[in-house]
């Protein structure tokens, strides 16, 4: 196994797919003209991740990539929960997103972030609704200038918990909150017109994995579900969501942002539940101090 530096290596492009101006357009046809202002009020910049299928060899260590082998630190250990390794699942060069705009203030302007989750078992049981699936995802912070150690899978790590390598290309893309959101929910849009706010955000490019920014939701909104998840509320049912805990709670839920949202990939031979995606969430506070072990993880599919 070879040793690298971090380095700036996978290739940018700057696009945004809808402007203000579009989605406004879309907005006042939709019959949204009175909301227009407060919709496009909650834009936030992502990074839209382009998958990029690797041809040949491996590709150069320190990559922003999905699967294949990861990028670690001389001597660190393979994430584990119960025993049984963690799948590594993507890893990304903050120094290759940094000049995309969105991170500033918000990541390290350089640096490696590994996300591994706990795919061990086939069902993939840690869906995130569950206080006790903590544990069951890591995010390894490496800072630049460490050297990195491309290491090999586990023995003990199944077969369906080794992707394959996938390069990431980042685009600076504008993200609207989602209209099942904790953000939209503030502004008190009846029923049709979040029906039809939905239908004006409609992306129907199958796969979306995206650093920062809004979410693409595949089952509603994650904000409080992570706010009372990760405050040992059980939200797998209605139940907890009329625990006397929640009023109090539910204010905190518009402090987590998302940090990393990944999608079934068939190039990589990722999928989540049934066509799903997985995202990494983070309390403001966490994210700003770096505290990754603290982050959220949420699995929807349809």
């Amino acid at each position: 196994m070879g040793l690298g530096a971090l380095s700036r290596i996978s290739p940018i492009l700057v696009v945004m797919t809808l402007s203000a101006d579009e989605l406004q357009a879309r907005l006042v046809a939709a019959g949204l003209q009175r909301h227009v202002e407060a919709l496009l009020g909650l834009a936030a910049t992502s990074v839209r991740l382009r998958p990029r299928p690797v041809e040949g060899e491996e590709l150069p260590v320190g990559s922003t990539k999905l699967g294949g082998r990861p990028d670690l630190a001389p001597f660190s250990s393979w994430p584990s929960r119960a025993g049984a390794p963690q799948s590594f699942v993507a890893q990304l060069n903050l120094a290759d997103t940094a000049p995309l705009g969105s991170q500033r203030a918000v990541l390290p302007p350089a640096g490696l972030l590994v996300f591994f989750y706990d795919t061990y078992d086939t069902e993939q049981q840690a869906w995130g609704f569950d206080p006790a699936d903590q544990g069951a995802w890591q995010i390894n912070f490496i800072e630049p200038g460490i050297p990195l150690v491309p290491t090999d899978f586990p023995a003990d790590l199944p077969e369906h918990g080794r992707y394959q390598e996938v390069q990431l290309a980042g685009e600076h893309e504008v993200t609207y909150a989602p209209w099942e959101s904790f953000a939209v929910d503030q502004l008190g849009l009846s029923r049709d017109e979040r029906f039809a706010y939905a239908e004006a955000l409609e992306d129907r490019e199958a796969v979306i994995h995206r650093l920062l920014g809004h979410p693409d939701p595949v089952q509603g909104d994650m904000q409080l579900e992570c706010q009372l998840a990760s405050n040992g509320i059980y939200c797998g049912n209605a139940s907890g969501y009329h625990d006397p805990r929640v009023p109090a709670l539910r204010p905190g839920a518009a402090h987590w942002r998302l940090l990393l949202q990944i999608d079934s990939d068939d190039a990589a031979g990722m999928m989540w539940g049934d066509v799903g995606r997985i995202y990494y969430w983070m309390h403001t506070e966490d994210l700003a101090a770096r505290r990754f072990d603290r982050a959220w993880l949420i699995l929807q599919c349809s």
